[in-house]
């Protein structure tokens, strides 16, 4: 019996191990498989992934593409803004520049304006908005330009007191040549002295205009027209230093507005000409060394259409040496009276207008003054002593009872101030006289303070 369950036993455990080794080998051969099937899918897998990886890189090579044309493209049609300074620009007074990347060129802004308060005896002390000017620039092309300059006085022409005016000062287009020829046209500074084209507030160390430049060139003289401009160096001997620049235009000229009391309202339209006739205008300057000028203008042209001529010279000056500063100005115009009558036989006209000045600056700083508020944060501030002599006489028109010329002249001693260039505050004291009909003040004396701003 115990034989028979021994063989018993063995039969089941054989049986049962021939079981257990038919499902190993059925799980081997299982797991075989399935291996073989993850590495093919893995395969496929890695192979994905590796298109992915191209297909995004491609993906991010076209988007940076895409990006860096609008970025380029922006950049060509952008704008670079810089402020360089008043009279530091390339278009005379504007001191911010914009650079365009676009093909137009440059544009510049800039201006002055000023405030001023006047105590004289026989007016009432007042506050006077003066001037408010624009400066609008532009270069189309390396040798295209333009330039303007928008004047409003005493807040324009519908402020209150209905005194004020707003106007084009100038409004030119330059053609550049070389250094030598220039062509300019437009409406025009007339270059006679050196005030008119140098009137700016900001400029100037005296509030007042000189009477030179208020009744015999009548500043601001502006007139259409067109003509030439240059600079060049000739060479004398050995002295190759010396500079020599003119401007010489045709313009439509004085009109028939003067009066005995000044060349002022004799200015000529920008539209149009009242007489068939072009006057023409220059000044030649001569310039030996840096801060030394001399400049010769003239004029010739008929006033009216019954030709009236009308013929004007001037000589002016500028010298600096240190600290010091020279500068002065006269001018003569006379006229000619036509066989039909001037104006058309009207009346008799002034057969001359004349004046002059001579101006000493002197300019100083205290090194004290450094750490104060008037030098703290400003790299060169400067205090101005002014003294200025100003002269007029005018012929007379027999407009009142008397034959004998009218006559003007003044004594100014003032000081300024200038923490920097473009910025100046001024106090000045004013001594008038004048013979016969007023100029300007008469015999009124008083104090003058204004604070002028160019940008």
């Amino acid at each position: 019996m115990r034989r028979i369950h021994l063989v018993t036993l063995l039969v089941i455990l054989g049986f049962c191990l021939q079981q257990t080794l038919w499902a190993a080998e059925v799980t081997n051969a299982d797991i075989t498989k399935l291996m073989t099937e993850m590495q093919k899918m893995r395969n496929d897998y890695e192979t994905q992934i590796a298109d992915l990886r191209a297909e995004l890189k491609d993906l991010k090579n076209q988007q940076d593409q895409q990006v860096s044309q609008p970025v380029e493209q922006a950049e060509g049609k952008g704008v670079d803004v810089e402020y360089v300074g008043r009279r530091q620009g390339p278009f005379e007074k504007g001191g911010l520049v914009a650079d365009t990347h676009s093909g137009f060129g440059k544009v510049s802004v800039g201006g002055y304006a000023d405030i001023e308060l006047e105590n004289f005896q026989n007016n009432n002390s007042t506050f006077d908005q003066h001037r408010f000017v624009l400066n609008i620039g532009a270069e189309v092309g390396e040798r295209l330009r333009f330039y303007s300059e928008y004047e409003i006085e005493h807040g324009g022409p519908n402020a209150a007191g209905g005194d004020g005016e707003a106007k084009v000062e100038q409004a030119w287009m330059d053609f550049l040549i070389n250094d030598a020829v220039n062509l300019r046209a437009g409406a025009l500074l007339v270059p006679f002295g050196r005030y008119n084209l140098y009137h700016d507030s900001d400029l100037q160390d005296l509030t007042d205009r000189p009477l030179v430049a208020r009744d015999v060139i009548p500043t601001t003289w502006t007139e259409s027209g067109a003509g030439f401009y240059g600079e060049f160096n000739p060479a004398i001997g050995n002295f190759e230093d010396l500079e020599v620049a003119y401007q010489f235009y045709f313009i439509n000229g004085l009109s028939t507005g003067f009066s005995d009391t000044g060349l002022g309202g004799a200015r000529g339209s920008l539209e149009s000409d009242n007489n068939n006739n072009k006057a023409l205008v220059g000044r030649l300057v001569f310039s030996p060394a840096l801060g030394q000028e001399l400049g010769i203008s003239g004029y010739a042209g008929e006033a009216s259409s019954e030709g009236d001529d009308i013929y004007g010279i001037g000589v002016d000056f500028l010298s600096a040496w240190g600290p010091w500063e020279f500068l002065g100005e006269w001018a003569y115009f006379s006229t000619e009276e036509s066989d039909a009558g001037v104006l058309g036989g009207t009346g008799e006209i002034p057969d001359f207008f004349q004046g002059a000045y001579l101006q000493a600056n002197y300019h100083f700083w205290f090194d004290f003054l450094n750490d104060t508020f008037l030098g703290s944060t400003f790299e060169n501030p400067t205090f101005t002593l002014v003294g200025r002599f100003d002269w007029a006489r005018i012929g007379d028109d027999f407009d009142v009872a008397t034959t004998k010329d009218n006559e003007e002249w003044r004594w100014t001693l003032g000081i300024n101030y200038r923490p920097v260039e473009s910025w100046v505050l001024k106090l000045e004291y004013e001594n008038n006289f004048s013979r016969r009909e007023t100029l300007e003040r008469g015999n009124d004396e008083g104090f003058i303070a204004s604070i002028a701003m160019g940008f």
